[in-house]
């Protein structure tokens, strides 16, 4: 028996997945798309160009055809290696696409609302199972805080084995701190 699809869910799927389609589109990382443990996102340009119009067809905006010869370039080596994809999952020139938690846009990333939301209504941790839990959400997007690990640094001083369970004023500060944090609309850009 020869497998002909990926199994979702098994344990190696996401790894072979992202070998796979490394190796695949190798040349065209990291300008024309990118992979992201198990999305991917075929890039467009860096910039709407004005609304810039192409001289010979001034209905076809130039960013437009340059996305175009993109996603055309990454779904030949996809055909060439013999791989299907699914038309349900993919997105054709949107403004905005989810991949691991985040939004990309050409105005850069951002945090899901959905992450925001359950980092801003978060209880109150009462033990150490239930602070990790916090931290580990806020940790999966602390590059959008400054200065994270400072701001964090009395809640984890929390989750150390050595050290009984005191929540104190400095913990109360830096968790609604966090808190508020996250709220702020933050967006990260790319430097040119």
């Amino acid at each position: 028996m020869q497998l002909t699809r990926l199994p979702q869910g098994a344990t190696n799927s996401v790894a072979v997945y992202q070998a796979q389609m490394t190796w695949i589109i190798q040349e065209e990382l990291p300008e024309s798309v990118g992979i992201f443990i198990d999305d991917g996102g075929i890039k467009g340009p860096r910039s709407l160009y004005n609304q810039e119009k192409l001289p010979e067809n001034p209905s076809i905006r130039r960013f437009i055809v340059e996305y175009a010869i993109n996603v055309e370039r990454i779904l030949f080596r996809i055909e060439e290696a013999g791989l299907t994809i699914s038309g349900s999952k993919f997105a054709f020139c949107v403004p905005a696409l989810d991949i691991v938690g985040q939004v990309l846009s050409l105005k850069g990333r951002k945090i899901l609302k959905q992450k925001i939301n359950k980092i801003q209504n978060w209880p109150k941790p009462l033990n150490k199972k239930k602070i990790r839990g916090f931290l580990g959400l806020c940790a999966y997007v602390r590059m959008f805080i400054e200065n994270f690990s400072q701001v964090a640094s009395p809640l984890r001083r929390l989750i150390r084995e050595d050290l009984d369970w005191d929540w104190d004023q400095k913990c109360e500060e830096a968790f609604h701190k966090l808190r508020r944090l996250f709220g702020e609309e933050i967006t990260l850009k790319k430097l040119d």
